[in-house]
């Protein structure tokens, strides 16, 4: 039973991925380096280089490691930048996101944790944000982001796909007393 981890070289997929190890869960990990780093990925997990938009490559990996699930943390994560490249930041986000899980449907892998944002909410009009703050994103990573957790709960309610969507702030910390 092994999770592939989308983006598992970048900074959040490689906590994934440590994370994994410390509970004895086999982890693979699938990533572009565009933002993240070879050397975040242990010798020993297995490394696939390319873009999740190839889904092609994406139903490889998924078959070739036996995956049981993914932890789709891959995309394009810088808000400010999207409203200057918008198209950039849907086609890496939403596209990539359906490329993902056209290649689980095919390899009938059925359970995702989904990397998704607070900047779903925008500038909330509350103190405490919950679930059932509103979301009206501010930006075109936001709207990506939101129309994400709407492409799995579709896909959810077409083939009964296991899903979250885990809409964090800024993440920061150190994955180790070392680093």
């Amino acid at each position: 039973m092994t999770w592939l981890v989308t983006g598992g070289a970048g900074y959040i997929g490689a906590h994934v991925v440590r994370a994994f190890r410390a509970q004895g869960l086999e982890a693979a990990v699938l990533d572009d380096l565009s933002s993240g780093h070879r050397g975040f990925v242990p010798e020993d997990v297995p490394f696939v280089q390319g873009s999740i938009l190839d889904t092609p490559l994406l139903v490889r990996t998924l078959a070739e490691h036996d995956v049981t699930g993914v932890v789709h943390v891959a995309g394009f994560k810088y808000a400010g930048v999207s409203v200057q490249r918008p198209l950039h930041t849907y086609e890496q986000n939403v596209t990539g996101t359906v490329s993902v899980l056209k290649a689980m449907a095919e390899t009938d892998v059925d359970k995702v944790v989904f990397s998704s944002s607070a900047a779903t909410f925008g500038t909330p009009d509350v103190d405490i944000v919950t679930e059932e703050t509103a979301t009206r994103p501010e930006s075109p990573y936001g709207e990506s982001k939101l129309i994400g957790e709407w492409l799995l709960r579709d896909q959810a309610t077409a083939t009964g796909l296991v899903h979250t969507s885990l809409r964090y702030f800024n993440v920061v910390g150190s994955g180790s007393d070392e680093v």
